[in-house]
């Protein structure tokens, strides 16, 4: 009678441990599976840092170039101006005529001056809308990457008391089988 018990207890205990075994193992994976996702999302982050990095020295880039224009423009202007000046003397003109020839040189610097602000600001604002999208992007492709599902621990107590019983009944049954083998003979 000790037998079919004895036998169940050992095949629980077997159970056990394999529950046990089974529920460290599932944990281990799915410590894994959160350390590989909280990876992916620290690269992430890292390649939009690099890219917005990147964005900005474009940006400055651009606004180094966009000083340079209006420097030249400036001088050109000023070149432009003493040139008139100094011819507008010599010929020794004056009126309205000359007073236009003025104006249309300063219109021409004012328009290249203000050509080379458009150009700086649809620069600025392709490079700032970039910028905006690669960090949505990022945020969006942080919040649509699949949770890592873990199991309760109520589902790995449950799983283990499953396997401990599971072992414990296959344990008594071989019991009754081997004591109704001993008892055919």
């Amino acid at each position: 009678m000790c037998e079919p018990v004895s036998l169940a207890i050992a095949m629980g205990g077997m159970g056990l441990a394999s529950g046990l075994m089974s529920a460290r193992q599932q944990a281990k994976a799915e410590g894994a599976a959160e350390d590989t996702k909280r990876r992916q999302q620290i690269e992430m982050i890292r390649q939009m840092n690099m890219s917005n990095a990147d964005s900005n020295l474009e940006a400055r880039d651009k606004y180094d170039q966009a000083q340079q224009q209006l420097t030249e423009i400036n001088l050109k202007s000023l070149r432009n101006r003493g040139m008139l000046t100094a011819a507008i003397g010599e010929s020794g003109i004056a009126g309205n005529s000359m007073d236009r020839i003025k104006r249309v040189s300063q219109a021409e610097s004012d328009r290249e001056r203000v050509g080379v602000m458009d150009n700086y600001q649809r620069d600025y604002q392709t490079i700032f809308a970039n910028q905006v999208g690669a960090v949505e992007n990022t945020k969006s492709q942080l919040k649509g990457m699949a949770p890592v599902l873990k199991t309760s621990k109520l589902a790995q107590a449950l799983n283990v008391a499953s396997s401990t019983m599971n072992g414990a009944a296959q344990g008594y049954g071989m019991g009754q089988d081997i004591k109704a083998a001993k008892g055919g003979s």
